[in-house]
């Protein structure tokens, strides 16, 4: 029996700034739609939400870009498998 989970997701290209040694790099963070909606319950925009997560790792961000949107399925029988 197959047993399936599908995660709305959001990719955010990132340009950031890493305060340790001042290199400026892009990046990208993919964030759940559940985990953006749970920032907006407590007041908090996804830029905001984003900036924090960065912030804690001790980088600035320059600026957010717009998001990709995708729809990503997972098979819990082959999650179990990859990771014996």
């Amino acid at each position: 029996m197959r047993n399936t989970f599908t995660i709305e997701a959001r990719r955010f290209p990132v340009s950031i700034k890493d305060m340790r040694t001042g290199e400026v790099r892009n990046d990208i963070i993919i964030l759940s739609k559940q985990e953006l909606q749970a920032a907006q319950i407590v007041g908090q925009s996804s830029k905001e939400l984003i900036w924090r997560m960065y912030n804690r790792r001790g980088f600035h961000v320059l600026d957010i870009g717009t998001p990709e949107k995708q729809t990503l399925f997972a098979d819990l029988e082959e999650l179990w498998v990859m990771s014996e």
